[in-house]
């Protein structure tokens, strides 16, 4: 980035920092609006919300329904199930040279779980927990990390970069999906179609605890093994049954050998169903697992692993099936990426920040943008922890560095274009 466009960034920041009291309060409204994966009118009224706050960009929105949810049950089916809009806001669509920004609106938390309402709240923590020298002002509850805050980045960053005139001659597309806290089942491909449109994107997952942003990620699938044995009188003919839950029990601790960190495999045995009333044999039986994998040879082991279990544990009059899949592919930092990561490290220096990098077992959308092509940085929201707690929060201090750090960015990308320079380079 040349002198030249510091000095044009300057405004740019200060309009950054002058509309954070009206960013946080925003943020404040979207958090306070529950909108749970699961409850497709929750997602639609935060759609809704959305869609009136974005308004004032003046940028074209797309807004496009999407095709069914497709979730694993407990008996082995794809249950499926309607989902929010998928939400697009396109600037120069048509340029040679575009750039992705992208995040979900999803949250993983019902309504049920607890008051949907924010606490803003001084806190002297640190990643480890133990107390730092100062507070952050901090804005707890559900979604303020993970990853609204990151839409307030967004909002934040283009607002001000395209009043600006320096991104008058690239493509932005903003993208909000509603499904990425269970898989981006319904999302997927609409998302894979328009991977191929884009040079590079962010993704606004919130950093990690540190503020490091993540390079390389593991990947993440969902499998079920579901036993069907025999029912029989528990007092009468027991020995005519075949006991589905005993059965499982003797398969799970092969599950848990698969379970190698350094091998590259992890396994978490998540959840146990079976059984019916206590008189009777039980004739099912299920567990779901999820396995995170290093890298795509890994993932290949782990699969060849799952398959060779289930074959093997159909026996003595026991039928063992298996479904799931790897929703998530493993993410390694390759050439493309690391000239995204430079190109957002010197994005960074022009705010005053530095940037640190670290490896994560987490999986988000930007792994499978990857997989496809896309070349991103995927942790360009807010710092915040307690992801997927009652705990969760956001360092609101955090927002105007993250969004001065797109807006540079996406001035970089356009002064590389028109200096004919390689982006990130």
């Amino acid at each position: 980035m040349s002198d030249g466009l510091a000095a044009s960034l300057e405004p740019v920041f200060a309009r950054i920092r002058n509309q954070k009291v009206a960013a946080v309060n925003e943020l404040i409204r979207w958090c306070d609006q529950n909108s749970w994966s699961l409850d497709v009118v929750a997602l639609r009224e935060m759609a809704t919300m959305l869609v009136d706050d974005f308004g004032a960009a003046g940028i074209r929105l797309e807004r496009t329904d999407l095709p069914e949810l497709k979730l694993l049950d407990d008996t082995e089916a794809w249950r499926r199930q309607p989902t929010g809009p998928l939400l697009q806001w396109h600037h120069n669509p048509n340029a040679r040279r575009r750039v992705l920004l992208m995040i979900h609106y999803d949250t993983v938390y019902p309504a049920s779980a607890g008051p949907n309402r924010c606490v803003r709240s001084s806190m002297r923590m640190n990643p480890s927990g133990g107390e730092v020298d100062s507070p952050i002002d901090a804005l707890i509850g559900p979604g303020t990390a993970d990853a609204k805050g990151g839409i307030a980045v967004i909002k934040l960053a283009t607002e001000a970069i395209l009043s600006s005139g320096l991104v008058n001659d690239i493509g932005i597309s903003i993208v909000l999906n509603p499904d990425e806290e269970i898989g981006t089942t319904a999302s997927g491909e609409t998302l894979r179609a328009m991977a191929g449109s884009y040079e590079q994107a962010l993704v606004f997952e919130p950093t990690l605890p540190d503020g490091s942003l993540v390079a390389n990620r593991k990947g993440s699938g969902n499998f079920v093994f579901v036993v069907r044995g025999r029912s029989a009188h528990a007092g009468r003919n027991p020995e005519q049954g075949r006991n589905a839950i005993v059965h499982l029990a003797s398969l799970i601790p092969d599950l848990t050998q698969m379970h190698d960190p350094t091998a590259g495999v992890t396994v978490n045995v998540g959840r146990i169903v079976g059984g019916g009333p206590l008189n009777q044999v039980p004739d099912h039986a299920a567990v779901q697992l999820n396995i995170r994998v290093n890298d795509q040879a890994a993932r290949h082991r782990a699969e060849h692993a799952l398959a060779d279990i289930a074959r093997r544990f159909c026996r003595d009059e026991y039928q063992v099936t298996l479904q799931g899949e790897f929703h998530s592919p493993p993410k390694r930092v390759d050439g493309a990426i690391q000239r995204v990561q430079r190109a957002v490290e010197r994005a960074a220096a022009f705010s005053g920040r530095t940037v640190r990098w670290a490896d994560t077992g987490g999986a988000c959308d930007g792994s499978k943008l990857a997989d496809w092509g896309l070349p991103n940085v995927d942790t360009m929201g807010v710092a915040g922890g307690g992801l997927h707690s009652p705990d969760e929060f956001c360092d609101l201090d955090a927002i105007v560095p993250a969004a001065a750090t797109v807006a540079a960015f996406l001035a970089g990308f356009a002064e590389d274009d028109s200096t004919g320079d390689p982006v990130g380079g």
